[in-house]
């Protein structure tokens, strides 16, 4: 599917499907909230539906994050401040039968800076789908969405299936995409079906549960345990769908609800893929003209750009065949040199050395610096930790794509597609083609319910994306708020996914800061420069 802080390592977020290295993919004081009872923060209650009242009367008991005992949570915010806190969350696994078991969600919270002029809680998903909310906060830090935490307490989730609550496992044994042919693809798939077999949740059996519709009203059950009438919201990337589906069952209980790299609304595993392909393409284009614009002298890559997306082509066709020395005593294959160069397409501090690192490809000369900014890119959106080990966001992002979607391509349909992908993009197709696959094998059964954002009579919703980013294309921004039909829409021109926090995106964020911290919308179709 996913930006980086210059004062602190941002997270690379993912939006649905980037990931392409595995062949599953393509794509708080320790005190009660005084608010009184949680369930009069409303819980809307239909004849003959189950009496979910239990979960809506909860509060949060809130504790410093270094005391927790589960070992995940404390993983995910061993690098958080002292002023982290940490709380539970009790869900059933499912909302229409709840008798069938529950479980607990990981959540986290910095407080408000500003507590005289505090206006609650904003809840932050990060995306993926599959992205720990805990994990992705600690990167973050306390200061790093803009000036949000001046009047909310930030408060983010592990969703079900991931990290800290519930999550999904698949265990080892998935092949690799390592090359770029028919063959390789049908090998991949065969090894891919037989590891998708032994996929399960820890604890409890909620794997066809961790849909988006679940998902969206644990949000709720959020939103009424931290004492709120309305629910205030940001979701980057994938957390805009489900803050779409939210919206959709729940219009009642919206507050101020930010969207940044909008999703799209009904996706489909060939098309979406296809798509995204064709905008990593769009965005490297983008980032090498960038360079050839200055001309011999200030571009390694020459004044022409036509001619530079040619032998960046020629250049990943030979890592087939040739992989590269590359520092560390590491060996640059095509499918490394993919996945970080994606990394960097998302990063907005990352895309100035896009560039860089395709000289080195096209003349096989040192990277510099491109090399360890892609590569530390990349191992965070593989969720790949400082000593080695991989988090369940592999694992999940399957999980919830195909428990969001009924549609499963069989592994001839994918390999057939091949030619597609490699027209979408010479470049990104070969590696990106296995996305279709993604829920080839998968072994419970998923459906469209998540499909449906209708939510016109919701307040509106701000949504942003950029205009070059590669992960969440920006024609789904116009076809998400044509879907949620309450929506004021803003772009950037510049590159970049989910870039609100930034700190080179000052319009973006003093726009999206007006709307969260004082209610002042921007003119629809409002264009950052």
């Amino acid at each position: 599917m996913t930006s980086v802080r210059r004062r602190a390592p941002r997270p690379a977020r993912r939006s649905r499907l980037s990931r392409v290295s595995t062949v599953s993919l393509p794509l708080a004081a320790a005190t009660v909230l005084a608010h009184g009872l949680a369930g009069c923060a409303g819980v809307d209650r239909t004849a003959g539906a189950p009496d979910l009242g239990a979960y809506y009367e909860q509060t949060v008991d809130w504790k410093p994050c270094a005391r927790e005992a589960d070992r995940e949570v404390r993983r995910e915010t061993a690098r958080a401040t002292g002023t982290a806190e940490c709380g539970r969350l009790t869900v059933p696994y499912s909302y229409a039968a709840p008798g069938k078991g529950e479980l607990r969600l990981a959540l986290m919270r910095y407080r408000a800076q500003d507590p005289g002029h505090r206006r609650g809680s904003l809840v932050v998903n990060f995306g993926g789908p599959g992205a720990s909310g805990l994990k992705q906060l600690t990167a973050y830090g306390p200061d790093g969405l803009s000036h949000a935490r001046t009047g909310y307490d930030l408060v983010t989730f592990d969703p079900r299936g991931v990290g800290a609550s519930s999550p999904v496992r698949c265990g080892g044994g998935r092949g690799s995409d390592d090359g770029s042919g028919t063959d390789d693809m049908a090998d991949a798939l065969a090894a891919q079906e037989k590891a998708l077999k032994h996929c399960k949740t820890e604890p409890g059996a909620i794997l066809p549960h961790v849909n988006t519709v679940n998902t969206a009203q644990d949000l709720d059950v959020l939103r009424a345990a931290l004492g709120q009438d309305k629910l205030d919201y940001l979701g980057f990337s994938y957390g805009s769908r489900l803050g779409a589906v939210y919206a959709h069952r729940f219009p009642g209980k919206v507050g101020r609800m930010v969207m940044d790299g909008v999703d799209e609304p009904s996706p489909d595993l060939k098309q979406t893929t296809l798509t995204q392909t064709a905008a990593y393409h769009r965005a490297l284009r983008h980032a090498v003209t960038t360079c050839t614009r200055k001309g011999d002298e200030d571009c390694a890559l020459g004044p022409d750009t036509d001619h530079a997306m040619e032998q960046i082509e020629r250049a990943f066709d030979h890592l087939d065949d040739a992989p590269l020395d590359w520092p560390g005593g590491r060996k640059l294959d095509r499918a490394t040199a993919v996945t970080e160069t994606m990394g960097l397409l998302r990063s907005r501090q990352g895309l100035p050395e896009v560039p860089n690192l395709m000289a080195a490809l096209v003349h096989h000369v040192p990277p510099g610096e491109s090399a360890e900014m892609a590569r530390a890119q990349a191992d965070d959106a593989e969720g790949k930790g400082p000593d080695g080990s991989r988090d369940n966001s592999a694992d999940a992002l399957t999980a919830i794509n195909c428990a969001d979607t009924a549609a499963r391509y069989r592994a001839e349909q994918v390999v057939a597609s091949y030619d597609e992908f490699l027209d979408a993009s010479p470049v990104f197709g070969p590696t990106m083609a296995m996305g279709m696959g993604l829920c080839t094998g998968w072994p419970t059964a998923g459906d469209d319910s998540s499909h449906d954002v209708a939510a016109a009579t919701a307040p509106k919703i701000l949504m942003h994306t950029s205009e070059y980013d590669p992960a969440t294309p920006v024609r789904w921004l116009a076809q998400m708020a044509r879907a949620v039909g309450s929506a004021v829409t803003m772009t950037d021109t510049g590159g970049g996914h989910s870039v609100y926090g930034s700190p080179d995106a000052a319009c973006v964020n003093e726009r999206i800061d007006a709307f969260l911290l004082d209610g002042v919308l921007p003119p629809n179709r409002t264009r950052c420069r």
